[in-house]
């Protein structure tokens, strides 16, 4: 039989996760701007920006697999935020949704990038494979990470972490897991496609890359995607390493800080071309997540 008071709260968790997704891309808009000295667009612009890009019509398909990237994209992304604990909602859960969130979170990126690849333009194509060296190089830092985390609490399970950061305080302040932290913020700025790891659309050099094809409707999706992405990105981070909350009014600022740090980091960064952040993943993060998943090992 169906439950429909789980569906509606599920619903009203992928509205809600949509809407503050859209603020957060505001905030970062907004806050990029006064860093650099600039008013900025108002905070409630992608909202505005997505209902413009609904309305338009568009005279230009690239057949199927166009059309389905960011359909699968934002599919897969609010399957991922559906495995993640928010406050006291938890819609699906495992003894292993660790692992299962930290694949779902990579696969959007796949998905576009597939569409992308249909289009024939030059622009997409070298996007395409930036981000594809982008993801095979981050894959084991971010490996690392997550083995840190999995092997000083004993679990894959998200609940169980949130649970032990209860009693024995937040992963951060855990010295192994804060070297895991370190690991996991450098590739939580990749998977937001902020600087220095923004060489995958690199608007003023391949006019963002993987997108640039993709208008109208279709882009309206990808805007909602990202929004989705973002807000489910920010919430495993809280959840990994700040302990989670109780509510959405603690959460929804401890995903703000979260933010707020990756905005400061892309502030102040130069954007890496893809040798250099290819390099730079397997060097320095590889060997911090090492030294952690050793710490954690009682090494």
């Amino acid at each position: 039989m169906i439950d429909w008071k789980l569906v509606l709260e599920a619903i009203g968790m992928v509205i809600y996760a949509t809407f503050v997704g859209f603020i957060f891309m505001g905030i970062e808009r907004k806050a990029m701007a006064r860093i650099q000295r600039r008013v900025g667009p108002p905070i409630y612009q992608p909202i505005i920006d997505v209902l413009k890009l609904l309305g338009k019509r568009e005279a230009i398909s690239h057949g199927f697999i166009y059309d389905f990237g960011p359909i699968f994209a934002l599919g897969v992304s609010i399957t991922a935020l559906l495995f993640i604990p928010i406050a006291n909602f938890h819609l699906f859960s495992s003894n292993a949704d660790l692992i299962v969130v930290a694949y779902l979170l990579e696969v959007p990126m796949l998905g576009i990038m597939l569409g992308a690849m249909s289009t024939g333009n030059p622009y997409s194509a070298v996007g395409v494979q930036r981000g594809l060296l982008t993801m095979v190089a981050m894959q084991l830092p971010y490996g690392l990470a997550i083995i840190a985390l999995a092997q000083h609490y004993g679990t894959f399970s998200l609940n169980s972490i949130v649970a032990l950061q209860g009693i024995h305080g937040w992963s951060l302040f855990v010295p192994a897991l804060f070297l895991a932290f370190i690991v996991f913020d450098i590739t939580f700025q990749a998977m937001l496609g902020l600087e220095p790891f923004d060489i995958i659309t690199a608007p003023a050099e391949v006019s963002m890359g993987p997108m640039v094809e993709y208008g109208g409707k279709h882009a309206a999706l990808l805007f909602t995607q990202h929004a989705v992405q973002l807000f489910a990105e920010t919430a495993f981070f809280t959840v990994l390493f700040l302990g989670g909350a109780g509510n959405l009014g603690v959460f929804f600022l401890k995903q703000l800080a979260v933010l707020f740090l990756a905005i400061f980091i892309a502030s102040i960064f130069p954007r890496f071309t893809i040798d250099q952040a290819a390099k730079f993943f397997w060097k320095w993060p590889t060997i911090l997540g090492i030294i952690a998943v050793l710490l954690t090992m009682g090494w």
